[in-house]
């Protein structure tokens, strides 16, 4: 080969790596994946924020001259101690509009067990925050779960961290979604809506600014979607792809579930019958074994594999809505409805997602407050209630 040869053939190579060097750029911040896909645990590359904050916001709001603002049922006790199992937050934050001096006297007073339960909780902290009663333009926002909208914004614009609605359970640890550099990252639910019953946010983004700020102006009374589902749903599609503010994850991930009776009668029908077989969640150590016994598609069964969800969100209130009080009973069974005993016998969808921080729960020592003289563990398993009653401090 000549040299003149030799010189046009590496000026052509030069050429071409210059030309693709041009145009990586056009193909944005992650590369030849489409911004679109959103593929979970896909890291950010170019912009960013700092990491999620380890830290988790529920709002409780009472109404005026309430006279038991921190009756806790059980299921909330769930909420907050599924969060706290699986994440180990810095702090969860209880947000209240109970002025703060009295906090402590209205736990105190609390005849439900799971308020104290909770309030025992290492880092959990009750902190006031002033409601919305209306909007700029006039119109009155009356209701608790209207006012507790406007307090979820705002704490997640000031504060950043994970909001969760008090019916939204932790099922796994959310640390690799907070660490993949977004502003936010959301959930779709069964409508293909962004539904913000949980919320990973970093503070003073400016997605979070403009939700809580056109929040303000988008709010109807009587209404409970356009200054929530909506609104959000459109920042998302506006935000997420300018500078990749937000991860949209798939309805799997933290709403699995729905409102719809159908899908409600899923997750929290009892099956007396069934036994305690459930499936494998455990992870494959041997590969071979794995390859030789695998099975492309599962015997029909009634319960679901929540490997695939980092949360659940549980429409408590679409069970009222749509279920009566002998529906109810049916749906629960003799429990009538989600009780300590309902999760512990594992006989339904909702029982096998909560139950491992439930059961951490009592095998801790954390509901000692419970009066009951021993706790049914399900399958005929007794466990004394004297065996649980530890010093609040000495569980881990």
């Amino acid at each position: 080969m000549s040299a003149s040869n030799a010189k046009t053939i590496w000026a052509a190579l030069a050429l071409v790596l210059v030309s693709l060097f041009l145009l990586l750029p056009s193909l944005g911040p992650r590369g030849f994946v489409p911004d679109s896909l959103h593929i979970p645990g896909l890291h950010k590359t170019t912009q960013g924020s700092s990491t999620i904050p380890n830290i988790v916001h529920f709002v409780h709001l009472s109404y005026p001259n309430s006279t038991a603002p921190f009756e806790f049922p059980f299921r909330q006790f769930v909420a907050v101690y599924s969060a706290w199992y699986y994440l180990r937050p810095e702090t969860i934050y209880i947000w209240t509009n109970v002025e703060e001096g009295s906090i402590e006297g209205w736990i105190k007073k609390a005849k439900s067990p799971y308020t104290q339960a909770v309030s025992d909780l290492p880092g959990v902290e009750f902190k006031h925050h002033d409601t919305t009663n209306q909007t700029t333009n006039g119109t009155t926002v009356h209701l608790l779960p209207n006012q507790s909208d406007f307090v979820r914004t705002d704490i997640l614009m000031k504060y950043g961290g994970i909001y969760l609605d008090d019916d939204s359970y932790i099922l796994r640890d959310l640390k690799p979604l907070r660490h993949l550099h977004y502003d936010n990252v959301v959930g779709r639910q069964v409508n293909g809506e962004i539904c913000p019953a949980v919320i990973l946010a970093v503070p003073n983004n400016k997605m979070m600014a403009t939700y809580h700020a056109l929040q303000d102006v988008v709010f109807k009374f009587g209404e409970w979607a356009d200054h929530a589902t909506i609104l959000l749903t459109t920042l998302v599609r506006e935000f997420q792809s300018p500078d990749s503010q937000a991860l949209v994850l798939n309805r799997d991930s933290f709403f699995p579930s729905s409102w719809y009776p159908e899908d409600l009668e899923k997750l929290y029908r009892v099956h007396p019958d069934e036994g305690l077989d459930i499936i494998n969640n455990k992870p494959t150590e041997n590969i071979t074994d794995f390859i030789a016994n695998f099975k492309l598609k599962e015997p029909k069964t009634w319960k679901r594999d929540w490997r695939l969800s980092y949360a659940l969100h549980g429409w408590t209130s679409g069970i009222d809505h749509s279920f009566n009080e002998t529906k109810q009973l049916k749906l629960f069974g003799q429990d009538q409805g989600i009780t300590l005993d309902y999760v512990l016998a594992r006989s339904s969808n909702f029982a096998l997602a909560v139950y491992p921080a439930v059961r951490h729960a009592v095998d801790a020592g954390v509901l000692y407050h419970v009066p009951d003289g021993s706790l049914q563990m399900g399958n005929a398993e007794v466990i004394d209630a004297d065996e649980l009653r530890r010093v609040k401090g000495h569980w881990k």
